[in-house]
């Protein structure tokens, strides 16, 4: 009987031990399991940007946005690509792109690019102080007139009063940019500039 009693206990003990041994290699694995979902995840996640600061309230529907929304869209992109230093002008430049509509990203990479090596090869510095929004809620586009101030090195080398407008695509849910030019306070929307190149398109002779 104490020979009986001694083997079931020795079974018991090995039973636990390996209830033990199971349980914890599958907290190993869990473990495993969730160190690789989480760096997924750090590798697929999504940045949505919005405006810092919102100031008003503002609505999206269907393919319309609200005027509200374009105007704090087009400060905080305005911001993006005219308040800016040599040290920072790659990255603002590369967040700007990230939020382009895909029909007009190769031709604003290109402007981007440009302007961009300008800056760092010139060391030069932009800020613009907007003074004034006019919104074409209908094309989608907002321009912004204002002071822009130049400096290269420590030196300021201009200022000038100046418009820059910003044209946006409302796709799948997300507002993005396709377009961003400066313009003229007597045609804010550039659309001049649109109408001769049509008419060249069309008639292929340049309007006098």
């Amino acid at each position: 009987m104490k020979f009986s009693k001694f083997t079931a206990e020795r079974d018991n003990q090995r039973n636990e031990i390996l209830f033990m041994r199971i349980a914890l290699a599958g907290l190993v694995l869990a473990l495993l399991a969730n160190a690789g979902a989480s760096l997924t995840v750090a590798g697929s996640e999504r940045t949505i940007l919005v405006p810092p600061e919102i100031h008003q309230s503002f609505w999206v529907s269907g393919q319309k946005v609200s005027v509200e929304y374009l105007k704090e869209m087009s400060y905080w992109y305005a911001g993006l690509a005219l308040n800016i230093t040599p040290h920072v002008a790659e990255y603002q430049k590369d967040q700007f792109l990230k939020y382009t509509a895909p029909s007009d990203y190769g031709r604003l990479q290109a402007e981007f690019g440009a302007r961009t090596d300008f800056i760092r090869k010139n060391n030069t510095s932009t800020q613009f102080s907007t003074q004034a929004m006019t919104v074409d809620e209908s094309a989608m586009k907002v321009a912004l007139s204002g002071v822009l101030q130049t400096w290269v090195s420590d030196k300021k080398a201009a200022e000038k009063q100046t418009t820059y407008v910003i044209g946006f695509r409302y796709l799948n849910g997300r507002l993005h940019v396709s377009e961003f030019k400066e313009t003229s306070d007597q045609d804010p929307f550039g659309t001049a500039g649109a109408i001769t190149n049509a008419q060249v398109a069309a008639t292929g002779t340049v309007p006098r």
